[in-house]
């Protein structure tokens, strides 16, 4: 499995020929960078994760788009379907299970909008803006590392609650945030954590 990262909580995820993308926000709207995925999917409908604009080139150019309710409301198009929770979708027989988790608090305490992560092949989970799921087992977490309820602190308890063995830090470009150091701290506590800048790739 190769995992690009890029402006924020995007991944490029690709394994056995299926390119898998988790919420290209506008601030990447030069989407020629990411080739051609077979799909995309979006975790919730806030700017720095979702734009309805970029959705519709995707679609355009033969990407199937999957998405919660709340968020396809704010599409043109209705997407390739709408995820409830525990929906496996399978692209080209790449497995994604849509797995509903809370949206971290806002700065004022006030809950936010659906929130919903997706565990590709089995291994990595993409949380969205979640910072916690009882029961969740995954080998590769993406954790958000800054948020208005999010702390490096609660990234590392995300981990070490997920048995993840690898770590790769997102969530950090607005708030800004010190992957590195959390890629230091973290791995001495046994989870290597890859922090990756943008557009750069790890292999899995």
């Amino acid at each position: 499995m190769k995992v690009t990262r890029y402006f924020q909580s995007c991944l490029l995820i690709e394994d056995s020929g299926v390119r898998i993308l988790i919420d290209p926000c506008a601030q990447d709207k030069d989407i020629e960078k990411f080739g051609k995925p077979d799909a995309v999917f979006y975790t919730h409908e806030h700017m720095d994760h979702f734009d309805a604009e970029m959705a519709e080139k995707f679609s355009g150019g033969g990407a199937d788009i999957y998405a919660n309710a709340s968020t396809a409301k704010q599409l043109k198009n209705q997407p390739k379907a709408t995820v409830n929770e525990g929906d496996e979708i399978e692209v080209k027989g790449l497995k994604v299970k849509a797995m509903e988790l809370p949206h971290c608090l806002m700065v004022d305490g006030s809950t936010s909008v659906q929130n919903t992560g997706y565990l590709v092949a089995g291994m990595l989970f993409h949380p969205g803006d979640g910072k916690e799921l009882a029961g969740l087992k995954a080998e590769i977490l993406a954790v958000p590392l800054n948020g208005p309820d999010i702390s490096p602190h609660d990234a590392f308890m995300f981990g070490k609650q997920s048995q993840a063995k690898q770590l790769i830090p997102i969530h950090y470009d607005f708030l800004g945030g010190n992957p590195d150091f959390f890629a230091s701290t973290a791995s001495q506590h046994g989870m290597e954590t890859h922090a990756l800048k943008q557009g750069e790739s790890v292999e899995l």
